[in-house]
């Protein structure tokens, strides 16, 4: 198998990175004879770099291309549907063999799109329900997968009460509060701001991406920094299931499309914590409605979001963990066994 993906980096905190690298590093130990090709951004687990324009069309990314011997796995960052679309249409051109594609993000499908994609003869790796249903109208069934993924349920495990007051304390958190954890982009988009509607009753802990620092909506920062119960955190955190495990309830007010991948890891990965999750039906988060440990908000009045959490805080045994066992990477690693 052969990778192509401009998505690996050595600090992957943002979710479609995370998703590149945690799949990539998986299928090198599963596989033999797996050539990764990096193009715009890499990592240690690229094996071979090459210089590329926005539609793969240099002499050096064709080329290492129709070298492939076997089947091509396209991992592409999040952009436009036609931009995308248009690349994997140009890569199934030259590819000598089968080309798989997995979408870890996708918005509405526009028309150039749509053509791009039934000219292609790639098949489809999809995250969500709703991805599913969005490509099924626009290419054969046939060419679509839909997969669970993408946690390390032997990274993020559950720790004792005593454990998580030890992991406040270490990271300068109050242990008097329910800590209300998100993490993400610090954008508007992202719906974020509704974490200023918190009662002072709460400790709100933002952890945010690095790799968009320099798109931080610098309003929204200052307005969130002027609560005096909100933490930010902007700097990479190598263990981050340690903020996850520290949390007393995960909040996900994500509402707008294209404002995340399709399944928030950060939602997976604080329920196979355990924690309590309050989240809007957003993607693949649907299907966790009326599981144990997942509250969802059906409005973002100040008076319901405040109830909502003190539900979830006051929840002894969320059972959470139990509902997201099956987007354990180790069973997703499977899917791409031929």
């Amino acid at each position: 198998m052969t990778v192509l993906t401009n998505c690996l980096s050595e600090t992957p905190d943002e979710g479609c990175l995370r998703v590149a690298n945690s799949l990539v590093s998986r299928i090198k130990k599963a596989f033999d004879g797996v050539t990764v090709i990096s193009y715009e951004r890499k990592s240690c687990l690229t094996d071979v770099f090459v210089r590329s324009n926005k539609f793969l069309l240099t002499r050096e990314m064709i080329a290492a291309v129709r070298k492939c011997d076997d089947d091509i796995l396209y991992i592409p960052f999040p952009a436009r549907s036609s931009a995308t679309a248009l690349r994997i249409l140009i890569l199934s051109f030259f590819a000598r063999k089968k080309v798989r594609v997995l979408l870890s993000q996708v918005t509405e499908i526009s028309f150039a799109a749509k053509i791009f994609l039934l000219l292609c003869n790639a098949e489809f790796f999809v995250i969500s329900e709703d991805t599913k249903q969005k490509m099924e109208k626009t290419v054969n069934k046939k060419r679509i997968r839909k997969i669970c993924l993408g946690i390390d349920t032997e990274k993020f495990i559950p720790v004792s009460d005593e454990k998580a007051t030890e992991l406040k304390k270490k990271y300068g958190i109050p242990c008097d509060k329910p800590v209300v954890l998100h993490v993400g982009h610090l954008n508007e988009g992202r719906n974020i701001s509704q974490l200023i509607k918190l009662a002072d009753r709460f400790f709100v802990l933002l952890v945010t991406s690095t790799l968009t620092k320099n798109e931080q909506d610098e309003e929204l920062r200052k307005k969130l920094l002027s609560c005096p119960a909100v933490r930010l955190i902007d700097d990479y955190i190598p263990d981050i299931e340690e903020i996850y495990q520290l949390s007393d309830v995960y909040f996900f007010p994500v509402v707008e499309e294209g404002r995340c991948i399709d399944v928030p890891l950060s939602c997976l990965e604080a329920a196979s914590c355990n924690k309590p999750i309050v989240t809007t039906d957003f993607g693949e988060m649907k299907s966790f409605n009326g599981k144990n440990g997942f509250h969802f908000i059906d409005s973002f009045n100040a008076d319901v979001i405040n109830r909502l959490v003190s539900e979830a805080v006051n929840c002894k045994n969320p059972g959470s963990r139990l509902a997201v066992l099956d987007y354990d990477w180790n069973a997703a690693i499977k899917n791409f066994i031929d």
